[in-house]
């Protein structure tokens, strides 16, 4: 959530962030980023700055993608993944994934 605030607080010009998220289906990842992610105070600023666009900013911003990093190809559905490869627009990908089970070799 901080990466995602800052990028979008010093650079609003960015086109978009593909922000996976462990979730079983489009919807659910959506409703995992309003809640787990832009829902939290961090994004005060942003939210001041946008007013009653802030929700629009992100929705234009912000592209949840439903997956898990433990499967083959993070999880992400086949048709996705293809328009991500062929994109002109993808220039960093940054992977924030963890482990919480602190007793993982």
């Amino acid at each position: 959530a901080v990466l995602v605030e800052k990028i979008l607080r010093v650079q609003p010009d960015v086109k978009k962030i593909y922000l996976p998220v462990r979730a079983v289906d489009a919807a659910a990842a959506k409703h995992r980023v309003e809640t787990e992610v832009v829902g939290k105070e961090l994004f005060g600023l942003l939210r001041e700055k946008h007013g009653d666009g802030f929700q629009s900013f992100i929705g234009v911003k912000i592209v949840p993608l439903a997956g898990d990093v433990m499967r083959e190809d993070f999880g992400v559905d086949s048709e996705t993944l293809r328009e991500l490869r062929v994109t002109q627009e993808l220039d960093v990908i940054v992977n924030g994934a963890a482990t919480t089970n602190f007793y993982e070799r």
